[in-house]
């Protein structure tokens, strides 16, 4: 019986040395990725305390607060540049008709300049053999107080749509 006593002590002892090279190859491990980790924070750091970075983080926090201020400002001009926008006359088109029943060339014209509103003029160019007469009709809604000949509504209603194609 002896000999199977001291066979389960080195057994046991087999197995504790076993369980202490196991432990001893884990900490070696966690030791050398606790080294690599420690080379890299200390380069994060590079030589700066702990108070500089937390002055850079305050001062991080302070530069997007005032990025969200500028953003707001940003977007409110841009507000107001889109209605200004909309009262530029960048609406133009031009057509060319024969203003007496076909005869002669197309020299009479209705020119329409636009805003976004439809807020702007017609002018119309009536040509005939002797002489050319100009209108200029103000515009407001693409509604004008003077009556409009049925050239100047097209034009208006072409510029208003983007022009003629």
């Amino acid at each position: 019986m002896a000999e199977g006593t001291l066979g389960q002590a080195e057994l046991f002892f087999a197995g504790g040395l076993a369980l202490f090279v196991l432990s001893l190859l884990l900490f070696v491990i966690v030791w050398v990725r606790l080294g690599r980790l420690n080379k890299r924070y200390k380069a994060m750091l590079n030589g700066k305390s702990g108070a500089d970075y937390e002055d850079l983080l305050i001062d991080i926090q302070e530069r997007v607060k005032g990025w969200g201020k500028a953003t707001e400002a940003n977007d409110a001009a841009l507000r107001e540049l889109r209605e200004a926008i909309k009262l530029h006359k960048t609406k133009v088109d031009v057509i060319r008709y024969h203003a007496f029943d076909q005869q002669g060339s197309d020299f009479s014209f209705s020119l329409a300049i636009l805003n976004d509103l439809r807020d702007g003029v017609v002018l119309t160019g009536i040509h005939n053999r002797e002489q050319t007469f100009m209108y200029a009709k103000p515009l407001v809604k693409g509604e004008s107080t003077y009556t409009l000949s049925p050239e100047e509504k097209q034009v208006i209603e072409l510029a208003a749509n983007g022009g003629s194609k």
